[in-house]
């Protein structure tokens, strides 16, 4: 049997001591915290990231922490959020903070090993997400595991003095799996 939280280069794990402070450190890297949402507006203290991975026992959150698999190393965090067993969908986040750990494989391969926990575990039909229109790292993550941008909220994020659009996309189980 597959290792749903297991991928290729990635392994997802609970938060550990220190994890929490890391996060806190981390979000001042050059963009993170403006991609992160679209209204990511203040920076988040170690005790606020530390109750986002808090209360394992909910059902409609499954917050993890995206470690290397070569050497255990941390490299930042992915969620389902707003999990909704009736209509079998979620919302995805992820944050690869270090701009040195990008563009190496690890965010599509997070992407693949979070998937495969929505699709294989927890038995979702649909996850989807956010993003502004100009994260093109990002676009190009989510397009390369299969992700379909659905639809746009026009001029729903305003930075840089101007206004950016903010892109859905989906992706469903079967579309998924025809991709494995």
């Amino acid at each position: 049997m597959k290792d749903v939280v297991q991928g290729q280069l990635v392994h997802l794990t609970e938060m550990r001591d220190g994890d929490a402070e890391w996060l806190q450190d981390t979000q001042w890297e050059p963009g993170l915290l403006r991609n992160l949402s679209a209204d990511a507006f203040h920076p988040w203290t170690a005790s606020e990231y530390a109750e986002l991975a808090a209360e394992p026992d909910r059902d409609d959150k499954f917050f993890f922490m995206v470690r290397a698999n070569a050497d255990d190393g941390l490299l930042g965090w992915v969620i389902l959020d707003d999990v909704q067993f009736k209509n079998r969908r979620a919302d995805l986040g992820i944050a690869l903070p270090v701009a040195s750990d990008r563009g190496q494989g690890f965010g599509t391969d997070t992407l693949d090993t979070i998937l495969s926990f929505a699709f294989n575990e927890l038995g979702l039909h649909k996850v989807t997400l956010n993003v502004n229109a100009n994260n093109f790292p990002a676009i190009h993550a989510y397009t390369a595991v299969g992700f379909i941008r659905e639809g746009v909220n026009r001029e729903a994020v305003f930075q840089d003095g101007q206004w950016l659009d903010l892109y859905q996309y989906g992706i469903l189980a079967d579309e998924w799996r025809q991709r494995q």
